[in-house]
């Protein structure tokens, strides 16, 4: 677990969950937000709410592009409320908007896991666009490298892989509190 925590965050009502796919963000983001008493918020849940299809069909149907842009507009939304956990999508961060935005407006909690894990938890997905490829493992391995210098920008980095997530949600929460 490593934090950095620079910005001043007395006002700071909304708590982010960052993260490659498959890092926990669905998962430990419900648990946490029942742990501080927030409402929860899942930016792929709200763009398919709007949209009224799956991410996978948005990709399909409309493009990246598409979902990107409604993407975006969930997360200004989301951000406007107070006392919320919000999950993002793993791409989230790819746009600068939106990593403004997140380090504006709420403690980002960056979560990750090796890539071997986030296979392991994936390979039986088939609701994952961006791993329709002949070699996922390669993929996410590749992914993860372009990515990580947008993860690193954070307020707190923890991995997924050695604690439950109940232990996680403590240490976020703890971190979360201290800000």
């Amino acid at each position: 677990m490593q934090m950095k925590s620079e910005k001043n965050k007395n006002k700071i009502k909304c708590l982010a969950l960052i993260g490659f796919m498959a890092t926990g963000k669905s998962t430990i983001g419900p648990l946490l937000a029942r742990e501080l008493e927030y409402d929860y918020l899942d930016t792929d849940a709200m763009v398919e709410a709007d949209m009224g299809r799956s991410v996978t069909d948005i990709f399909a149907q409309m493009g990246e592009d598409t979902f990107r842009d409604a993407e975006h507009e969930a997360l200004k939304k989301a951000l406007s409320m107070e006392n919320t956990v919000l999950s993002t999508g793993g791409g989230i961060i790819l746009f600068k908007r939106n990593r403004q935005l997140l380090m504006e407006k709420a403690f980002v909690v960056s979560l990750s896991a090796q890539p071997e894990t986030i296979y392991g938890r994936v390979k039986d997905d088939h609701t994952r666009p961006l791993l329709r490829c002949e070699d996922p493992l390669l993929r996410i391995r590749q992914m993860l490298a372009e990515r990580q210098k947008y993860y690193d920008v954070c307020d707190l980095k923890i991995s997924t892989e050695t604690w439950t997530a109940e232990e996680i949600c403590q240490k976020i929460k703890k971190a979360f509190y201290l800000k």
